[in-house]
């Protein structure tokens, strides 16, 4: 009779030996396996930190791109009841006495008053006309004031025109409003009947009121005399703009216009810092422990020391100057010691302010070849949708599903190693079962022979 337990026929742990087989093999290759994977997920980590910290710096050194950070100005007003001011790096140090005699206004017409605004006024159109530039709103027989100031204020081709019905003592009026201030942008009002004079007793010649004159702004710069539509008043002095508040021509503001080298020192070191954020980043990834006998994920990697190698090449270079000469980021106060890390001497840095602003600009903002723009470039090149960091981490995700699909044939093939041992197991243990049975036939049957002694 054939054996169906496994082990029984043997008294052998069939199903334990042939773990212990199985394991012996699988578990070298297991490990394989496990420190692959956390070699690619520590890279891929480490890749994520290395995009992150390369857009960190670019995000710092986006602002000395156009220059504007790299020249400022610092603009005070001594009295801001009359007018603010700004100034941009086109102003020259200075200080001016500023007078202002009237603030720039809009011209408001109204039409005859009524004692009932819900009424109709009358059938036909009003032809608009502002500094050069037309429009026409037509009036239906039922419109009321407030129906006529929406057709008006939402017309398409409105050129700058604000309706509104006011009511007074007097009654109820549409007074309309120059978008803009300035004698220039006057509002000329022409009333059109197409029944009856409705239109024109309100609105027409005689009927129009003017409820404030257009001006313009006055002011005096230095006592010269400056006329403007507006009460924003641009390059009256190069790149200094006003706002006017206000006006009273007996008092004098000051104003005063100076380099303001502590905010482009300040931008330098935010540079400096973001600069030096990265290269510890870079470094991180790259160690190695010497104690530990651990490496970083990146450790040798090649994008890395070309990273390196880029960062430290860029902050060395040259830039040329309009004047034809040359400047560096040494000649300026900052140097990179022998970590790659940067540094600044203040009183360096103070004296090339004061001295060659327009080249400290140029060092970082000339066009292709500024500092800025160049390191920008090159972390763009790693950091964009299709830059080499997404390359890279393509490259990982592919070895990922690699290492996935032989795990999976790995498994596959120690089921088949697990079958096949305990088919052959289980085969010697029918036989060794087959063999005891047997050897006790045998015995039974000498210890039946004559003479044979029985032990008790």
């Amino acid at each position: 009779m054939a054996l169906t337990a496994t082990g029984i026929g043997s008294g052998l742990d069939i199903a334990n030996i042939v773990k212990v087989l199985v394991d012996a093999e699988k578990a070298p290759k297991e490990a394989m396996f496990n420190k692959t994977e956390d070699s690619i997920k520590a890279k891929v980590s480490a890749m994520g930190s290395l995009k992150s910290a390369l857009s960190t710096f670019q995000d710092a050194i986006k602002k000395l791109q156009t220059g504007d950070a790299l020249n400022q100005r610092k603009i005070s007003v001594s009295n801001e009841t009359y007018l603010k001011a700004t100034a941009d790096k086109t102003a020259q140090a200075g200080s001016y006495g500023i007078k202002v005699e009237q603030l720039a206004v809009s011209h408001k017409v109204a039409g005859k008053s009524v004692a009932d605004a819900t009424l109709p006024v009358g059938e036909g159109s009003l032809d608009f006309g502002v500094n050069g530039k037309n429009f026409s709103v037509d009036i239906a027989a039922t419109d009321s004031l407030a129906a006529i100031a929406k057709k008006v204020n939402e017309a398409s081709d409105n050129v700058g025109v604000t309706a509104t019905v006011i009511t007074t003592d007097a009654g109820s009026q549409l007074v309309f409003s120059s978008d803009e201030t300035g004698e220039d942008n006057q509002i000329s009002i022409t009333a059109n009947d197409t029944s009856g004079t409705g239109i024109s007793d309100m609105f027409g010649a005689g009927n129009i009121s003017t409820l404030q004159d257009a001006k313009n702004a006055v002011i005096y710069i230095d006592n010269q005399k400056v006329t403007s539509q507006s009460n924003e008043i641009k390059n009256a002095i190069d790149g200094v703009t006003f706002n006017l508040t206000d006006a009273d021509v007996a008092k004098t503001t000051t104003v005063k216009i100076e380099q303001d080298n502590d905010a482009v020192k300040t931008n330098i070191q935010a540079f400096v810092d973001a600069y030096n954020s990265l290269a510890t980043a870079v470094d991180k990834m790259s160690a190695y422990d010497k104690d530990k006998k651990t490496a970083a994920a990146l450790q040798g990697d090649s994008m890395i020391r070309s990273i390196e190698s880029q960062l430290r090449s860029i902050s060395s270079e040259r830039v040329t100057t309009e004047a034809g000469g040359s400047i560096a980021l040494y000649d300026i106060g900052i140097k990179t010691d022998r970590y790659g890390k940067m540094s600044i001497d203040d009183t360096k840095l103070t004296k090339a302010l004061s001295e060659d602003m327009p080249n400290i600009e140029a060092l970082f903002s000339k066009p292709e070849q500024g500092l800025a723009n160049r390191f920008n470039d090159l972390a763009d090149s790693y950091v964009k949708s299709r830059g080499l960091i997404a390359d890279r981490q393509t490259s990982y995700t592919n070895q990922q599903n690699r290492l996935a699909d032989q795990r999976e044939a790995f498994t596959l093939k120690m089921d088949q190693l697990t079958a096949r041992l305990t088919k052959q197991f289980n085969a010697m243990d029918l036989v060794v079962g087959q063999l005891n049975q047997q050897s006790s036939g045998l015995v039974d049957r000498l210890n039946s022979l004559p003479g044979a002694v029985k032990k008790s």
